[in-house]
């Protein structure tokens, strides 16, 4: 197993310290050429864990606490900022070395958000849900560049909103045991549709003519018909497999072909069109989340670039990353490098493209 060069790091977990220094680390394969930017993974203990792709084809691993005033869930790129989300606390702005700026004030008067924003990436938009001074939720839209914001009451609220997805033409709210949808033309209607249970955790949606195809998962994978019209949703079980999380290759807009997953011991890929499944086994390890990432050199049929993620060997308590080619997560990983440090195996994580950019004035 390939160890780390460069000063090695202390052997006590990342809680207990604020940032980590940044090590270069050696790689087993080859890293794509194409394969430019960073993997990001948060987790309950508040620290950011980052494994860059550089020029040349380099990697390196760094770390650092977030902090803020409540648990970070997410991390979020947007106009060209790194932003930290948590449960109803504002948001918080990262440096390129992940150390902790200052609070971002995105939906105005220092309010409350919802720790799992959407990034829009036709319209540049961010996406919010926004806790407003009487205790209800607005939906809130920050535009990029100029920073200007809109926003609209949700009304008849059946609970607190834990999340949101998009679709071309409608926002889907995502509560427990009920799932919202409302138009994106400023409209403040929202349809409430019952579910029942605890929020899903949501992995994509598009519109299908009156209706809205919803993605999730419960831990299983299945597709939600959210009928507007009549206030229903049709449930189907995609895959029975039990699965912690999940990425696709498109975002706002139609229906996607491939979907990915990971949980238990196994890396997944979905095809949503022949329900195929194909589930690579990477025991005794476990894998955490893998996100797909694709290769602007390439054009195809939606599977065109790569999975990126950790796993886990809990025998001895060490972390990997490895690359698998998206269309074929059967084969052997590309690349595989050795974390020097433990890693958490509940770490959600994103990718973020190399992108220059001044920090955003307070």
């Amino acid at each position: 197993m390939p160890s780390p060069t460069g000063p090695s790091l202390p052997s006590s977990h990342a809680a207990d310290i604020e940032v980590d220094i940044e090590v270069d680390i050696d790689v087993c394969g080859s890293v794509p050429s194409g394969l430019s930017g960073r993997l990001l993974g948060i987790g309950r203990d508040a620290f950011v864990y980052s494994v860059a792709f550089g020029a040349g084809r380099t990697v390196s691993y760094r770390g650092g606490r977030v902090r803020t005033d409540a648990v970070v869930h997410h991390v979020v790129p947007f106009d060209g900022a790194l932003l930290a989300f948590g449960d109803d606390s504002p948001a918080y702005e990262l440096t390129a070395d992940l150390d902790t700026l200052h609070r971002v004030d995105l939906a105005g008067q220092g309010r409350a958000l919802a720790p799992f924003p959407k990034h829009d990436s036709t319209t540049g938009e961010l996406h919010l849900v926004a806790l407003a001074a009487d205790g209800t939720q607005e939906h809130v839209i920050v535009s990029a560049g100029a920073l200007t914001r809109r926003s609209r009451s949700i009304i008849h609220l059946p609970g607190r909103i834990t999340d949101l997805m998009l679709t071309r033409d409608r926002v889907v709210f995502i509560a427990d045991g009920f799932v919202g949808v409302a138009t994106r033309d400023g409209e403040a209607r929202t349809t409430w549709i019952p579910t029942g249970g605890s929020a899903p955790h949501p992995v994509h949606a598009h519109d299908a003519g009156d209706t809205v195809v919803l993605l999730v998962l419960v831990p299983s994978l299945e597709r939600w018909t959210l009928c507007v019209g009549v206030g229903t949703v049709e449930r189907v079980v995609l895959d029975l497999t039990p699965r912690r999380f999940a990425h696709c290759g498109s975002d706002v807009g139609g229906a996607p072909r491939l979907l990915w997953t990971s949980g238990g011991e196994t890396v997944s890929q979905h095809d949503l069109a022949t329900s195929r499944h194909v589930h690579r086994s990477l025991r005794p390890h476990v894998p955490g989340d893998f996100v797909f990432v694709p290769d602007a050199a390439r054009a195809g049929e939606g599977d065109d670039g790569w999975l990126v993620g950790f796993v886990h060997d809990t025998s001895d308590a060490t972390t990997e990353l490895r690359v698998f080619d998206a269309a074929d997560i059967a084969r052997p990983a590309i690349a595989t490098a050795h974390i020097p440090r433990r890693l958490p195996s509940d770490l959600r994580c994103t990718w973020i493209p190399f992108i220059q950019r001044a920090p955003t004035q307070q």
